[in-house]
């Protein structure tokens, strides 16, 4: 989202004159940040009384949901703090800036980058956001940044020309291969959707380019729109890179923004970080450390006592959303929790397929459609193993405390990220039915045609579950 500079003053004197500072419009309110990215469906009648297929474009709405986690105003406050404290200490006005972005670009066009420390930069510091997958680690850290206006474009400063479109932040992944020019292209392409500009299109053709050449342009980019905090996701790549010459590293990505004052938010999974962090025989493991020189925030699942659970649970199961027009009751709810192991994405996935499952029953069967209803336990139970098969095995795992196991277990989309979003399963999914075409499936009576996994629910294992209280 672009908007245009308003400058304001604020409380703090060395945040004041400078415009990359003064365009920023901080939420000071942790209740407004809420309120802002709270994202509940917009269901507006009931959907029970809609023919099937507006059924089905209503319950799609459900991906769109989003309950902020309990800890949303101190990312918040975090993301926003480093941002302003990295532009105070550089005024985009002076000869330094204007000095430092020419070293860059004369570097980049001498097949270069900068790199070591630079006297006119600090060192600026990084935050480490971990947790098993699911957990809606992405999506919140997005979500936060998505209350800090991404652009800002000015058009002049305190009489000054300042004719500059300024990125505040940055969110983009690691390359799934062991690429330096593989990440170049995400960061492109990230810096395209945010900007407008075609830097990807320009560079994905440009292979005989040396990599060095690749770097530089990221650092031109970044110091010629005044990015002031970039997110870098799937950081457990880093460990598939190891036995890869030339590979993206740490000591990589803080020549390419650590050394020139931007702060960097990294994110990965529990069992990446662990290894990481523990292997000090990397050759960049000081770097590691380094880099992880701030505030740490672990995301966890979802114990059945959690409010963030439960209002979850309440937004996947309003009176609208059910067919007897409350929420379903305690018993429901625990099952509920123990198939999805308290994650947001496989919470929605769930309750998604489930709503759509006796929608269509119903439709199906409209003389009994009585029969099919929203609090049925055994048909969630049915609906969890006809289509959650390809991660059973990996939620197992976790429920068992193991979650290492359960990373590895995770099936791997073709971007080779664990399959935990809807599109991201159905490639799993649909590289798993090609691999597996002659595999016998037996159809639900029900639903013909949907396949039924044979193995029931382990009701031991769900009971200590729910008994031990486990967060995982």
């Amino acid at each position: 989202m672009t908007i245009k500079a308003k400058y304001q003053l604020h409380p703090v004197p060395s945040l004041n004159g400078n415009p990359l500072t003064e365009a920023i419009q901080i939420h000071t309110d942790g209740a407004d940040v809420r309120s802002h990215l709270m994202q509940m469906p917009d269901i507006g009648q009931d959907i029970w009384r809609l023919p099937s297929v507006y059924q089905g474009v209503e319950l799609r709405k459900l991906d769109r949901l989003h309950v902020p986690v309990p800890y949303l105003s101190a990312l918040y406050n975090k993301f926003a703090s480093l941002i302003l404290d990295s532009y105070s200490k550089y005024n985009p006005l002076t000869a330094e800036v204007n000095r430092l972005q020419m070293q860059a670009a004369i570097a980049a066009g001498n097949n270069k980058y900068l790199q070591g420390n630079l006297a006119t930069r600090t060192t600026a510091p990084s935050v480490l956001v971990s947790g098993v997958s699911g957990t809606g680690k992405t999506t919140t850290i997005r979500r936060v940044l998505s209350a800090i206006p991404q652009v800002i474009s000015h058009e002049s400063y305190n009489g000054n020309a300042f004719k500059q479109d300024q990125l505040v932040w940055l969110s983009f992944d690691l390359p799934a291969t062991a690429s330096i020019k593989g990440l170049a292209l995400n960061f492109f392409e990230a810096v395209d959707v945010a900007l407008g500009t075609d830097y990807y299109n320009e560079w994905k053709d440009k292979s005989h380019r040396t990599i060095e050449r690749h770097l530089g342009q990221i650092q031109v980019i970044t110091l010629t729109h005044y990015l002031g905090l970039v997110h870098i996701d799937e950081l457990q790549f880093m460990l598939e890179y190891r036995k890869s010459k030339g590979a993206p590293s740490f000591i990589t990505i803080e020549a390419l923004f650590n050394k020139l004052g931007i702060p960097i938010v990294l994110s990965c999974t529990s069992t990446g970080r662990n290894s990481l962090l523990i292997d000090k025989n990397s050759a960049d493991f000081t770097t590691t450390r380094r880099l992880l020189s701030d505030r740490e925030f672990k995301f966890s699942i979802y114990r059945l006592k959690d409010s963030f659970f439960n209002e979850m649970f309440e937004a996947l199961f309003s009176p609208l959303l059910s067919t007897d027009g409350k929420v379903p009751g305690n018993d429901f709810k625990i099952n509920f929790h123990f198939y999805t192991c308290g994650l947001p994405a496989v919470m929605t996935r769930l309750a998604y397929l489930h709503h759509e499952t006796i929608a269509q029953l119903r439709a199906n069967n409209p003389e009994n459609e009585r029969r099919y209803q929203t609090n049925d336990v055994s048909r969630l139970g049915q609906v969890f193993k006809n289509q959650f098969g390809l991660i059973s095995k990996a939620l197992d795992n976790l429920r068992a405390g193991n979650t290492d196991a359960f990373e590895q277990e995770v099936p791997k989309s073709e971007s080779g990220k664990g399959c935990f979003t809807n599109k991201e399963i159905g490639e799993a999914v649909e590289m798993k039915r090609k691999k597996t075409a002659n595999t016998m499936v037996i159809d639900n009576a029900d639903a013909p045609g949907v396949p039924t996994i044979i193995s029931d629910i382990d009701k031991d294992a769900m009971n200590e579950f729910i008994n031990g209280d486990t967060n995982g």
